[in-house]
């Protein structure tokens, strides 16, 4: 199987290509700066926002299946070009070709009024980046059909660590102003489950949208209170925060329902303390 990953240097994509070294795929993956040091991948310098290079890139690796990690929130600008337009190009390339597309998209399609969501659930974006990614998926199911969805949340891991986890220890060392919030909830997803799975659909022959979200529901605060001891920091020093102490509206509880996800796959989405027990040292 020749399997295509765009944004294989992110958090996910760079764990993707770990994991998926161990599985029978000949493997491609973008990178925009330097590439890493994995083995077993055909690097390819590219930028999305270039719908020719996209083209050519994916052409000449001649994917079976491209899973489509690649996005930026970093402005409005980026938003528009990377997010929606580079997954438009990312589809129209996938169509010319033959391929399948996974393509992944978020929980922040929701306005956290009535979790959990299933994939039936009518999205409803508060913020930029949500209604970005709703945009981008619009695009996907009118260029490709066929293509699999797949929304997920907060993704988080251990080694090497999560933008989140990494904010959760510079707060308890003193190191970052702020604070967490306290009533924002997401279902945490550890990243090795969630490539996993996305693993697993790569063999799989679903089409449309499917929720891989983690089996723990948590406030932000609560998530830092599990991860600060488990890295040796006391986890009183966390400061609390509201999402009312601050302007523009952010979703409360964006809890994704994957139960049709654990139907289908052998995959287990663990939630945070299941994950932390298993890493734990004995004695």
């Amino acid at each position: 199987m020749r399997v295509f990953v765009t944004g294989g240097t992110g958090y996910l994509g760079s764990t993707l290509l770990r994991l998926g070294s161990g599985r029978p795929w000949v493997l491609g993956a973008s990178y925009w700066s330097q590439p890493p040091a994995v083995p077993g991948v055909a690097w390819v310098r590219l930028d999305v926002r270039d719908a020719a290079a996209v083209e050519q890139a994916l052409k000449e690796f001649r994917p079976e299946v491209v899973i489509h990690t690649a996005y930026s929130k970093a402005s409005p600008a980026a938003l528009e070009a990377i997010t929606v337009q580079g997954t438009v190009h990312v589809a129209r390339a996938c169509r010319a070709l033959g391929a399948r597309l996974i393509h992944l998209s978020t929980d922040q399609l929701f306005d956290g009024e009535n979790p959990p969501y299933a994939e039936s659930a009518a999205p409803n974006p508060l913020t930029e980046y949500g209604q970005a990614k709703l945009r981008a998926e619009h695009w996907v199911q009118a260029i490709l059909p066929t293509a699999t969805i797949v929304r997920t949340s907060l993704i988080w891991g251990l080694n090497p660590l999560d933008v989140t986890s990494q904010m959760v220890l510079e707060l308890a060392d003193g190191k970052r102003e702020g604070g967490l919030f306290s009533d924002e909830y997401r279902s945490f997803v550890y990243v090795e489950d969630l490539a996993q799975a996305l693993g697993e659909l790569v063999g799989l022959d679903y089409a449309g949208i499917l929720h891989l979200g983690g089996a723990e529901v948590l406030s932000r605060l609560e998530f830092g209170r599990l991860i600060a001891p488990f890295h040796g920091r006391d986890p009183a020093r966390l400061p609390a925060q509201r999402r009312a102490e601050f302007p523009g509206l952010r979703p409360g509880n964006c809890a994704l329902d994957s139960s049709l996800a654990q139907s289908l796959l052998q995959t287990r989405l663990r939630g945070v303390r299941e994950v932390l027990r298993a890493h734990r040292p004995v004695g």
